[in-house]
């Protein structure tokens, strides 16, 4: 996705010093473009930031994409920024100003950031073309001291021409772009962020249609809103990571440095600026795995990721060199680990420039230079990688991370590129996150670095601890306060997280976990409840009304979406009192 940058006093030289773990649209080893939310300049309009809460406001226009599904457009926009504010320990804040008229054009110096869609001309201002790209993010900027460019306004515009736009989380596969990856990816730069070269975090360069690893934020991404954005003393809680990239004793631009924990998943990524130096802040406490390699030549015809993917200011980066392997690093909270690579200047025998999977249900092969998902708990996944010039004889392909039990292994040529695939199984607890490929052949080796993401079967992009699937079908904007666990929008005295447990709806005060039958026969008791499918629940008794502890009664029982029944055989004579609890 292409960016434009407008700047009011400074057009950004942003190649002369550290990168920083993510790609942080900087002018110096510190700051960069950001909005300053705590020394809020006097020239920027309160229109753009308000003032006495220090949350940078955003405008839409009112007729978003369609006709017809305008509503969940907006609130599609309005939740990508409600997904930023929520990471932890941030100051970064947003509010909506309101709806704007439609318009075509963006108006760099009228205060305001505006969203909207581009449909009648994809020229949205002078030399500034859209076409080609899902959505550009284009930016004022003002000096506020040395290297450091502070945002007056920001306007974000989707191409509603050439790419057709839908909103619904539940259809993953789609022809259409998903309004969600694309508005978080520009959120990200409307912070301040350049392209990410980690290929499943929301900031890389490009992404397919439908439901992609774009949509939820990546640990790149929350590692780049808690450095540009930190609350008090968060970074005392981190461990940082820095050091220079060097090819025969000089530094080189734009060497791709990435982090992985010791269970394989990764981390944090960034590039080398064109001395070298790199910074990967904001890292918990622990040990990591750190690595070094090339982005691929911009003249080869087959690639991955290109210096101009990341940024204009990497246009010239160096790709002859060799990956290096993973060196541990131990990092602490509060102190900052020194750690340089000298890379072999040698052209890598074999790179990587295509992905393969197949999707569920469906017995084809798909490849394309993007990344692909697969989810917790999915059985005979195919995966592979490919290229033109990848060898398939005396070569290995595996996957970087745990919860992955493979089934068997094979090799393949599709149209002259050569592909090695693994067939695999995804284990239900399948650590979350992004993974590598990773294929050797003898002492060579090629990374397809974060271009897989394992995402989890309950996903909580908003980070608020209750399941998104569950607030998307009762909440039209599900990171509303409505919406949120402890809310109680029904008023009948369970809030959505009780409401989530019971398999119950939220937004009906007759929707509630509660025993409607109790029928004693000869054969027993017979407890009957209305359940929510595949929730789990407890069955408790006990023999007097007010006194003594309720007792389990047999196993948990998992509802099937109706009315569910549990016969105590114990209960053949007397009095006992039952209960139902739902249960994780």
């Amino acid at each position: 996705m292409n960016r434009f940058h407008w700047l009011a006093v400074l057009f950004v030289l942003c190649f002369l010093h550290s990168a920083h773990a993510f790609v942080h649209n900087q002018i110096s080893f510190t700051w960069g473009f950001h909005w300053d939310l705590t020394n809020l300049p006097a020239t920027v309009s309160p229109n753009s930031v308000n003032r006495t809460t220090r949350a940078v406001r955003y405008f839409m226009a009112s007729d978003a994409y369609s006709t017809t599904n305008t509503q969940a457009e907006l609130n599609a926009l309005r939740a990508c920024f409600a997904q930023w504010q929520s990471i932890s320990n941030t100051i970064l804040k947003f509010e909506e100003g309101g709806l704007v008229a439609p318009r075509g054009t963006i108006d760099t110096a009228d205060n305001t950031n505006v969203l909207f869609w581009a449909k009648t001309n994809l020229t949205v201002a002078t030399g500034a073309n859209i076409s080609g790209a899902l959505g550009v993010t284009f930016t004022t900027a003002i000096l506020t001291g040395p290297f450091i460019a502070t945002f007056k306004e920001a306007d974000i515009v989707f191409n509603g021409m050439e790419y057709s736009w839908y909103t619904d989380f539940s259809v993953p596969d789609s022809t259409n772009a998903f309004v969600e990856g694309t508005a978080l990816h520009e959120i990200g730069h409307f912070i301040g962020l350049d392209h990410s070269p980690l290929g499943a975090a929301t900031m890389f360069a490009y992404s397919g249609r439908g439901v992609t690893a774009q949509a939820g934020l990546s640990v790149d991404e929350i590692s780049a809103a808690q450095f540009i954005y930190p609350k008090l003393n968060i970074a005392a809680q981190k461990g940082m990571l820095k050091g220079q990239v060097t090819r025969a004793g000089t530094g080189i631009l734009g060497a791709v440095i990435t982090l992985e924990d010791t269970n394989g998943t990764m981390i944090a990524g960034t590039v080398s600026r064109s001395n070298g130096l790199y910074a990967l802040p904001m890292i918990p406490p622990g040990t990591y795995f750190a690595r070094i390699s090339p982005l691929d030549p911009a003249a080869n015809p087959d690639v991955l990721a290109i210096g101009n993917d990341i940024s204009d200011a990497y246009s010239g980066a160096v790709t002859t060199f060799l990956p290096t392997t993973n060196m541990a690093v131990s990092l602490t909270a509060g102190v900052t680990n020194t750690l340089n690579f000298s890379v072999a200047t040698n052209e890598p025998s074999f790179r990587i420039s295509q992905i393969l999977y197949t999707k569920p249900g469906v017995n084809l092969y798909y490849w394309a230079p993007l990344s692909t998902i697969v989810s917790q708990g999915q059985r005979n996944v195919t995966l592979g990688v490919g290229a033109p010039n990848l060898p398939t004889n005396n070569a290995t392909l595996t996957i970087t991370g745990d919860g992955l039990s493979l089934l068997s292994a094979s090799s393949m040529d599709f149209n002259g590129i050569n592909f090695l695939t693994l067939k695999l199984n995804v284990a239900s607890n399948a650590t979350p996150g992004l993974r590598s490929f990773l294929v050797q052949q003898g002492t060579n080796q090629a990374y397809a670095n974060g271009f897989l993401e394992v995402v989890p079967t309950s996903p909580d992009y908003n980070f608020d601890g209750l399941d998104d699937y569950y607030q998307r079908k009762y909440f039209s904007l599900f990171t509303s306060t409505n919406a949120a666990p402890a809310a109680d929008p029904d008023k009948d005295g369970f809030n959505n997280s009780a409401e989530y447990l019971a398999g119950t709806d939220p937004t009906s005060a007759a929707s509630l976990l509660k025993i409607e039958q109790v029928k004693q026969t000869a054969a027993g008791t017979t407890v009957t409840w209305q359940s929510g499918l595949g929730k789990h629940y407890q069955v408790l008794s006990r023999p007097l009304v007010g006194t003594g502890a309720f007792q389990p009664v047999g196993a948990p029982v998992t509802g099937a979406g109706t009315a569910t029944q549990f016969l105590d055989v114990t209960g053949t004579n007397g009095i006992k009192f039952y209960r139902v609890e739902a249960i994780p």
